[in-house]
């Protein structure tokens, strides 16, 4: 899977090449950080019956954190040449809890009243390729994003130490839109909403994010909004999960 990825990048990187002969580029750059809350449920292998499910939140007992979200956009004058987006989001909670049913989770079975640990992560890459429908101060974007998701789950029982991991590491393509709404009685302070979707085979993920941003001189701005990923699988790396993800984020942008 990661050498889906190692192509994407090249075809992003050979396109951006490309695009920095136009008359105009811009774009924008952003960092900050995502204050997330993981929530829903996995079960792992996708044939255990129901009662094996773990909730993120009573079995799990995922704590809230703070990880990094990188953004960069860029964007030119050629026809039918797509512009360019690539993200990347961390997404990584712990916890620890004592277990109040008997579950099996991959390998190993752990009988209630035994304590556990848990250890989570989500990470995702982006590669998108986008057209501007609309650029006349309101901005309306739509493409297609190319998301590598870089994950795990893994339970440990904490009184024999024994544990097991189930992988979440897939690519997956989905539709792309953004729209910015620039406010008329504040000059530097916009509205805007994005989002990325796809489903299939009984799969469906998305996510999606409202912001407002004040862009204070030479294009450097902050941001703050909401952002909500959902991410329902069905036997995907032979997993089956409902987990949102969801939470404020705020960051620094660069817009050039």
């Amino acid at each position: 899977m990661k050498k889906h990825v190692s192509v994407t990048i090249g075809l992003l990187m050979s396109i951006g090449a490309i695009s920095a002969s136009a008359d105009s580029i811009g774009g924008e750059i952003a960092v900050g950080g995502w204050y997330h809350d993981p929530g829903g449920w996995i079960l792992y292998p996708n044939n255990l019956g129901d009662e094996n499910k773990l909730d993120a939140d009573d079995e799990l007992n995922l704590d809230s954190q703070t990880d990094i979200y990188l953004r960069a956009k860029l964007e030119h004058m050629i026809p039918l040449i797509p512009n360019i987006k690539v993200a990347y989001t961390r997404m990584e909670a712990d916890g620890d809890g004592r277990i109040e049913k008997d579950f099996t989770f991959g390998d190993i079975t752990i009988t209630r009243g035994k304590d556990i640990s848990s250890d989570t992560k989500l990470d995702s890459y982006d590669g998108t390729l986008y057209y501007e429908l609309v650029d006349t101060g309101i901005d309306l974007d739509l493409g297609l994003t190319v998301r590598y998701f870089d994950g795990y789950v893994k339970v440990t029982d904490k009184s024999t130490g024994q544990s097991d991991t189930s992988d979440i590491d897939f690519v997956v393509p989905m539709l792309y839109g953004n729209f910015r709404w620039p406010m008329p009685f504040l000059e530097g302070l916009s509205l805007g909403a994005e989002g990325n979707w796809i489903t299939y085979d009984g799969s469906t993920l998305y996510d999606i994010q409202a912001d407002a941003r004040y862009t204070l001189s030479m294009g450097l701005g902050l941001e703050v909004g909401y952002r909500y990923e959902n991410i329902k699988l069905d036997d995907v790396e032979d997993t089956d999960t409902d987990i949102d993800i969801q939470g404020i984020f705020f960051g620094a942008v660069w817009d050039f």
